[in-house]
């Protein structure tokens, strides 16, 4: 990574409506079959204002795959919708145009090329959609399809239940929260992104499975105290929380001092927190691309005013695309699972 990608990265940042009003309009020229109204213009102006945050955050941490994923998974979100998929690299065509043109030269190289990578990404790709992963022939994918069944009926308590009587039966906590509540969140998000569920099903799956994750963590065996203080946050502008708590509350199971901060936590407050509760690990979580840079501010806040030298772990599909970011953003390592979460800070913190 270099001054110039940062550099970049900035003006994209700042401009990427204008950037996107601008490519929207070009392909609105180019193909007025596609994009024949206001509303599809504006639609296609939002579409594009993502890719070049997408893109900003790619120049950001010098990772032009990152960026060339985006543009493979939105194709298959466009089929999925059967929106012609042609139309994502007629997008990325007129962007790069559109950059070409727009951008001063000290900055201009390095997006066309993560682009042109994202093209030749998009030509490779079979874009083929990907199936559910709750196979109803799996004993745990069966349980987990039955309580997203039951939420999604209206019947929540019922699922709650349920969880809360295979607990007493002798279910590991572990299992329920990552064989059971994780995929079936995973699986209604992959529903909501290929327009098979809406918005509000999303969000009533969500909240069910909050609520199930605070009556587990309360019903659960106390064990012994571990000695440990963990804090655990998602970073600024991710406002999805569920893996990250799942996360502190194993934790805690595990007998370690829980300090669960939620999502969207201010970059600032962490060097406040670790130092007030003398924290021995800082779990951190970033679901989409565009908040990596947001990692790396939080890593490096931390570094520079915390007095103590704190173990940092980072997770969440930002990093599962490319698990080697852990060590570009300054972390200790990186985490996969929520059950790899909890071994891997035992082992950072030597317990």
């Amino acid at each position: 990574m270099t001054d110039n990608h940062q550099f970049a990265g900035a003006l994209l940042e700042k401009g990427a409506a204008g950037y996107a009003g601008i490519a929207a309009s070009l392909m609105q020229e180019r193909q007025p079959d596609d994009l024949e109204d206001s509303v599809s213009h504006n639609v296609w102006k939002q579409h594009i204002t993502q890719r070049v945050l997408e893109l900003s955050a790619a120049l950001n941490v010098g990772e032009p795959e990152l960026f060339a994923k985006r543009a493979v998974w939105f194709r298959k979100a466009l089929q999925a919708r059967d929106i012609d998929q042609s139309v994502v690299a007629s997008s990325l065509e007129c962007l790069r145009d559109t950059l070409a043109e727009r951008l001063p030269e000290a900055g201009r190289e390095a997006p066309l090329e993560y682009i042109n990578l994202a093209l030749s990404a998009l030509d490779n790709e079979a874009g083929s959609l990907e199936d559910s992963e709750l196979d109803p022939n799996s004993k745990e994918d069966r349980q987990a399809l039955r309580y997203l069944q039951s939420v999604l009926e209206g019947n929540a308590t019922q699922a709650i239940d349920e969880l809360l009587q295979a607990l007493e039966d002798g279910q590991d906590p572990v299992s329920i929260y990552a064989r059971v509540l994780l995929p079936a969140q995973r699986e209604i998000g992959r529903l909501w992104h290929i327009g098979d569920a809406t918005v509000a099903e999303e969000h009533l799956v969500t909240a069910a499975t909050q609520r199930t994750m605070a009556v587990l963590s309360q019903r659960s065996d106390a064990v012994a105290d571990a000695g440990k203080t963990m804090i655990a946050a998602s970073v600024a502008n991710n406002a999805h929380d569920i893996g990250i708590r799942a996360i502190a509350d194993l934790y805690q199971l595990a007998g370690w001092r829980v300090i669960y901060l939620g999502s969207d936590v201010p970059i600032q407050d962490l060097p406040v927190m670790i130092g007030y509760f003398d924290a021995d690990l800082l779990v951190l979580s970033a679901t989409l691309d565009i908040q990596i840079p947001n990692i790396q501010t939080a890593v490096d806040e931390v570094r520079e005013r915390c007095e103590r030298n704190i173990n940092i772990l980072v997770g969440g599909y930002a990093f599962d695309q490319a698990p080697e970011l852990a060590k570009t953003v300054g972390a200790d390592a990186y985490t996969a699972s929520v059950e790899d979460a909890l071994k891997i800070g035992n082992e950072l913190t030597g317990h």
